[in-house]
C-alpha cells in the first residue's frame, strides 16, 4: 500500500510539472509571436529606415556665396574651389585609429584632429566633420591613395571665397565657421554646425543674401563606407550677387595714396581712414581703413597663430577705423561753416579776411597751421589752402546758435 501510494504521488507530480511547462512554453511562444509581429509589422517602417541608413547616406553640397562687384561690374569677391578632408563617423568603427592613420598620412597633428572631433561629438553621426580645411594637393592624394586604411575619411570639394588681394579688406569683411553662440541666434538657427557665414563687413551685413542654399547627394556606400553608387543629386543654389557703389579704381587710388605718401614722408605707409561720397546721392565710392588684413586667410580657415598675431598687433589691423575710429572733424568742418555763412547771407564767396598766422578770440590766440599767415584770402582761396583764421572769423560772425 505504501509503495503504490508513493508511485501515484510521483505520477501526479510529473503531470503537474508537464502542465506547467506546457503553459510556460505557450506563454514564451506567444510572447515571441507578439514580438515578431511588433518588429516585423508594427515597427516595420522604423527598422527599414535604420537598415537603409546603414547604406544610404546624404552628403551635403555647400552653396557658393554670391559674387560681389563694384559700381561698374568689376568682380571684387568671387569663389574658388578648395578641398576639405572630412570624417563621416558612421562609416568607421574605430574613430581614434582612423584619426591616427590620417595624421600619419597628412602630417597634421593627431591631437588637433581629436580635439576637433571631440568638439563636435554631440552632433548627429551622419553629419561630416571637417578635419582639414583647404587641404593641399599632397594631402588629398595621400588620403585617396590610402582609402582602405581610412574608413570614414572623405575628400569634399567646396567653394571658398577669393578676395581682391590688398583692397578694401574692412569693407569686404571675412567669412568663417558659425560659432555655437551664433547658432543660438534666430537668424542662424536653421544652420548646421560647420556652416560658413559672414563674420564682418558686408559679408556679415548681407549674409542672408550671399549664402545661397545648400544642396545634397544621396549615395550608396558599402560596409566599409566606400561610395559605390549615386542615387540623386540636389544641386546647391548660388547666393545672390551683390553690386556695391564702390568704384574699384578710386578705392585702389586711395589706398595707394596712403602707402605712397607715407613712404615718401616717413618711410612707412600711413595708417588711417578715408571715405569718399558722391555728394549728389550719398553713395560711398571709396571706403579705406588702414592698416588692414588679408581676408583670404579667413576664407580657408585662419590658423591660431595668425589670428593671435592679428589680435596682438599694436597697429590694430582688425579695427575698422572708418566706422569705429573717433576723430576730431578738423578741417572738414570748415565746409560746414562756409556753407552756413553763405546761407545766412553774411558773406559772399569773394569776402576777404586777412590771415597773419593767428587771431585772438575769447581771451586766447588761435593759430593757423601756416605760422607766417596766408595774407588776404577769399573763400575759395581759404578752402584751397585750408586757412584756419578765415573760418575762425566766419565762426565768430555766425555765432554758435546759427552754426547749430
Amino acid at each position: 500500500m505504501t509503495t503504490q501510494h508513493i508511485g501515484t504521488d510521483d505520477r501526479r507530480s510529473v503531470q503537474i510539472r508537464l502542465t506547467v511547462m506546457q503553459y510556460a512554453l505557450a506563454v514564451v511562444f506567444s510572447a515571441l509571436a507578439v514580438a515578431f509581429w511588433v518588429f516585423q509589422v508594427a515597427q516595420h517602417a522604423q527598422f527599414k529606415e535604420i537598415a537603409e541608413s546603414q547604406y544610404l547616406q546624404r552628403v551635403p553640397l555647400p552653396a557658393p556665396r554670391g559674387l560681389v562687384v563694384d559700381r561698374h561690374g568689376k568682380v571684387l569677391v568671387a569663389n574658388q574651389h578648395s578641398f576639405n578632408i572630412v570624417l563621416m563617423r558612421e562609416r568607421t568603427q574605430d574613430v581614434d585609429e582612423t584619426l591616427q592613420h590620417l595624421a600619419a598620412a597628412t602630417g597634421v597633428d593627431g591631437g588637433r584632429l581629436r580635439e576637433i572631433v571631440e568638439r563636435r561629438r554631440r552632433e548627429p553621426s551622419y553629419r561630416p566633420i571637417v578635419l582639414i580645411e583647404n587641404a593641399t594637393r599632397a594631402q588629398v592624394i595621400a588620403v585617396r591613395a590610402r582609402s582602405l586604411e581610412l574608413p570614414g575619411i572623405d575628400v569634399q570639394q567646396v567653394p571658398t571665397r577669393r578676395y581682391d588681394t590688398g583692397l578694401a579688406a574692412h569693407l569686404f569683411g571675412y567669412v568663417g565657421e558659425v560659432t555655437e553662440a551664433q547658432l543660438q541666434r534666430e537668424e542662424y538657427k536653421a544652420l548646421n554646425a560647420g556652416a560658413i557665414i559672414g563674420q564682418a563687413g558686408f559679408e556679415q551685413a548681407y549674409n542672408a543674401l550671399l549664402m545661397g542654399t545648400e544642396g545634397a547627394r544621396d549615395v550608396v556606400v558599402n560596409s566599409r563606407g566606400r561610395e559605390i553608387d549615386e542615387l540623386a543629386v540636389q544641386p546647391p543654389v548660388v547666393g545672390t550677387p551683390l553690386q556695391l557703389t564702390i568704384d574699384a579704381d578710386l578705392q585702389k587710388a586711395a589706398e595707394d595714396g596712403f602707402r605712397h605718401f607715407g613712404i615718401v614722408n616717413s618711410g612707412e605707409p600711413y595708417n588711417g581712414a578715408a571715405v569718399v561720397l558722391d555728394p549728389r546721392s550719398g553713395e560711398v565710392l571709396t571706403f579705406v581703413s588702414l592698416p588692414a588684413y588679408d581676408p583670404n586667410k579667413f576664407a580657408v580657415g585662419i590658423d591660431r597663430a595668425s589670428w593671435q598675431s592679428l589680435n596682438t598687433d599694436k597697429t590694430r589691423p582688425l579695427q575698422n577705423r572708418a566706422l569705429q575710429g573717433t576723430y576730431s572733424p578738423g578741417s572738414t568742418f570748415k565746409l560746414v561753416v562756409a556753407t552756413a555763412a553763405l546761407e545766412e547771407g553774411l558773406v559772399t564767396p569773394d569776402h576777404r579776411i586777412t590771415c597773419t598766422g593767428g587771431k585772438f578770440f575769447y581771451n586766447r590766440t588761435f593759430m593757423c597751421h601756416k605760422r607766417s599767415g596766408h595774407g588776404a584770402v577769399n573763400m575759395r582761396q581759404a578752402i584751397e589752402q585750408s586757412c584756419n583764421v578765415y573760418f575762425y572769423t566766419l565762426g565768430q560772425m555766425l555765432g554758435v546758435d546759427r552754426i547749430h
